[in-house]
C-alpha cells in the first residue's frame, strides 16, 4: 500500500475511503471525480497511480495531457479491458510512450498495468 511507504497520498474517489486509511496522517481524501483533475491545476507529482474503471480510450484521453505536461515523474495505471473486444488502438498508444511498459500482472484479470 502506498501509505505504508511513507509517501504523502492524496486519494480521489466518488466512494468513501476506508476509515483505517483516513486515520493515517499521510493520507488525504477528497470526494470527487478523478477525470476532473487536470495537470494545470496540480503541483508536480512524484507518482500518479490510478485504478479508475472506464474504457481504455477515456483513460488515455485523461492521461495524455498529464504525460505531455511533464508534471508527473512516474505512473502506475490500471487499464481495464472493458467491452466485448480489446481496444488494440488505445493499447498501442499506451505501449508507444517512450520508456513505458504495458504488462499483465499476476493479479490482473481483465486488465493490464501501464508503467512509466
Amino acid at each position: 500500500m502506498l501509505a505504508e511507504t511513507g509517501a504523502q497520498v492524496r486519494s480521489i474517489d466518488r466512494s468513501p475511503l476506508d476509515s483505517r486509511l483516513l486515520s493515517r496522517p499521510n493520507v488525504a481524501f477528497q470526494t470527487g471525480n478523478a477525470f476532473a483533475l487536470r495537470p494545470e491545476d496540480s503541483e508536480d507529482l512524484d507518482w500518479l497511480c490510478s485504478d479508475v474503471v472506464c474504457y481504455p480510450a477515456k483513460l488515455w484521453s485523461w492521461l495524455e495531457p498529464w504525460i505531455a505536461s511533464g508534471k508527473v515523474k512516474r505512473f502506475i495505471i490500471t487499464v481495464k479491458m472493458q467491452g466485448p473486444r480489446p481496444d488494440w488502438g488505445t493499447l498501442d498508444r499506451f505501449a508507444a510512450v517512450p520508456g513505458s511498459r504495458l504488462v499483465h500482472l499476476h493479479h490482473n484479470k481483465h486488465e493490464l498495468t501501464w508503467l512509466l
